[in-house]
């Protein structure tokens, strides 16, 4: 091709490949002199106002990911042909690393344990990537000669079934559909456990030789994902290990609170199966207990039995959270733009509250309202902001917006009172406490990223200052108010 320089930098040389939003080309820096990869907006979507934001966003949520095992994204130009400037991965899709090396089922699973790490950060970013497959893995070996595995488009945007008609017979929409995970196929949101449901269907394809589910339309691909059980492994390849069997399956599970919950306790068990594989143990070690929390993120303490019900006379907390400036951010924009975007800032806010066992009460537009009960409430609360504002900030970042706060909380901790029979534990906290919660929200916008919580949701583990006392409804006594700063 003809040396085409882009920006005046950008020397393209080759072309790498070609997806549905454009082409990577492998380019000289004329700066550095070093090489890159340029991914460009296809031509005939560069007119596309809906185009040229979804490829911004992409290029805004890879940038927000650095991860040794995830493509860095250097640069993006918003031209007439946006670009982007990315690292260049050198190495060859997992596809054809498969089908060249015959790697060992143990050789896999380092494979996949990086794949876990890079899924970790993003995820703890707010970023599911929703389009894993081998041809979005490049794999490369290091000086030291072990595998390196680099994760690409990281970013795109949600797959739904209405967009079927758009899909065609080629490989790439076809490998698309063949690693979609039940709740995409059918529509619904896509969240961490849809990456782990590719991941295992990788793993699938990677032991068996083929795909778990295959047919002439996507359509038809689609369905088998949503309603039928894949063949076990071991029936294409019966020299799988029964536990590498088992994980594969339970990956792929029809409803996503049966697979792993998330990527760091999908690592710790790739890791434990290697031991087993190697010797090194005889029997797989327990499945480890689930934290919420990650890079940037307190851990939430591990639940050593399930929150019970409380009764009257026990603590309970509830929280409100809001992101206060979301009239302002959708100011001039189209209704159905504003809407797609509160629905997707109102699922972080709410799944948020369900990571860290808690139960979501009620929502006023942004406004969420949610009750915690049993051991450490008031901390779960906490770290449950805490997650909302990584998960917010990262959807703000992909519809370039920023405001400060991104999340204003409050977290108001008492005793239940009595209950008539049929009221539910849930609406005797929401009656008696949410006031409190409220009025603490209110005050925390003044007071950028941090938490207000009152008295009684402090425990020792929780750092927390004075702030002021103030009267609330329903107390006699002014009660003390606390601020928890970022961590």
């Amino acid at each position: 091709m003809s040396k085409k320089v882009l920006g005046q930098r950008f020397q393209l040389e080759s072309k790498l490949g070609e997806g549905g939003m454009g082409s990577v080309y492998r380019a000289l820096d004329l700066e550095t002199r070093r090489s890159v990869a340029v991914k460009i907006l296809r031509k005939d979507l560069s007119e596309s106002r809906h185009a040229r934001r979804r490829f911004a966003r992409e290029a805004r949520a890879a940038g927000m990911l650095d991860h040794p095992n995830i493509v860095a994204i250097y640069r993006f130009f918003d031209e007439a042909r946006p670009y982007m400037v990315m690292e260049i991965a050198d190495g060859v899709s997992m596809r054809r690393f498969v089908r060249r090396e015959k790697p060992t089922h143990e050789r896999l699973l380092g494979l996949a344990i990086q794949l876990c790490d890079a899924l970790a950060h993003a995820h703890d970013r707010g970023i599911v990537h929703r389009d894993m497959k081998p041809d979005n893995i490049v794999v490369s070996h290091t000086p030291e000669g072990g595998d390196l595995v680099k994760v690409l488009d990281f970013g795109l945007a949600r797959v739904r079934l209405p967009e079927i008609s758009h899909l065609t017979r080629s490989g790439s929409a076809l490998g698309t559909c063949s690693y979609m995970a039940p709740e995409q196929a059918s529509g619904r949101p896509a969240d961490e456990r849809s990456d782990l449901y590719s991941l295992g269907v990788i793993l699938y394809e990677a032991v068996c030789g083929r795909t778990p589910f295959t047919a002439d339309d996507p359509a038809s691909i689609l369905y088998m994902h949503v309603h039928e059980e894949p063949r076990n492994p071991r029936s294409h390849n019966p020299d799988i290990h029964p536990e590498l069997e088992s994980l594969i399956l339970r990956l792929m599970a029809k409803k996503p609170d049966k697979r792993p919950s998330n990527a760091r306790i999908l690592k710790e068990q790739l890791v434990s199966l290697r031991r087993l594989m190697r010797g090194e143990i005889t029997v797989m070690e327990a499945e480890p207990v689930a934290v919420q929390g990650g890079i940037g993120l307190p851990q939430a303490l591990p639940e050593a039995v399930p929150i019970l019900e409380p009764l009257p006379g026990q603590s309970v907390s509830v929280l409100t959270a809001d992101v206060p400036a979301f009239n302002l951010l959708t100011r001039g924009r189209n209704p159905l733009e504003a809407t797609e975007l509160e629905a997707e800032l109102v699922e972080n806010l709410e799944e948020s509250v369900r990571q860290h066992d808690g139960r979501v009460l009620d929502r006023y537009g942004t406004r969420v309202v949610a009750a915690f009960c049993g051991a450490d409430h008031g901390p779960r609360a906490v770290h449950s902001v805490q997650h909302m504002r990584t998960r917010v900030g990262a959807v703000l970042n992909r519809y370039a917006l920023e405001v400060v706060p991104t999340v204003s909380a409050g977290v108001f901790g008492g005793e239940l009172g009595e209950r008539n029979s049929g009221d539910s534990w849930e609406e005797v906290a929401k009656q008696e406490l949410m006031h409190g919660a409220a009025r603490l929200e209110r005050l925390s916008r003044k007071l950028p990223d941090d938490t207000l919580v009152s008295e009684d949701c402090l425990t020792e583990g929780l750092q927390a200052e004075h702030l002021r006392s103030l009267f609330v409804r329903g107390r006699r006594e002014p009660i003390k108010v606390y601020r928890v700063k970022p961590a």
